[in-house]
């Protein structure tokens, strides 16, 4: 799953335009991509499943193993999954964007909801 670094959106276009600028430096790192390996639980044939989804995160260039919990739904070809985890960023070695008065939390919160249909191969 790969994700354009510049999408997220905040609802302060001043708070994303520094963040894509200072932290994230989105000229240079466009994306963000997960790429899963393996997985705890099991997958129900229809309706709800909860599985842990273990992969590689890539932010900045840099990869991180990570286990984000997933709710799955599967209702005839229509599926989707959603998740939430948290990005210690400053722990993994982006800048602190806080100034003197203007303190920042150093992890953002992430919610993930992926929506897909299933089509026959061919």
């Amino acid at each position: 799953m790969v994700v354009a670094a510049a999408s997220g959106n905040s609802g302060e276009p001043s708070r994303d335009k520094k963040m894509n600028t200072d932290v994230l430096d989105t000229d240079r790192f466009a994306e963000v991509a997960f790429a899963p390996s393996s997985f705890q639980g099991a997958f129900a044939p229809t309706g709800d499943s909860t599985t842990q989804v273990s992969g590689v995160f890539t932010l900045h260039g840099t990869p991180h193993d990570l286990t984000p919990p997933m709710q799955l739904h599967i209702d005839g070809t229509n599926r989707s999954a959603k998740g939430h985890f948290t990005v210690p960023y400053v722990k993994w070695g982006l800048k602190d964007p806080s100034i003197f008065v203007l303190k920042v939390a150093k992890k953002v919160d992430i919610d993930l909801s992926l929506d897909g249909r299933l089509t026959p191969g061919s």
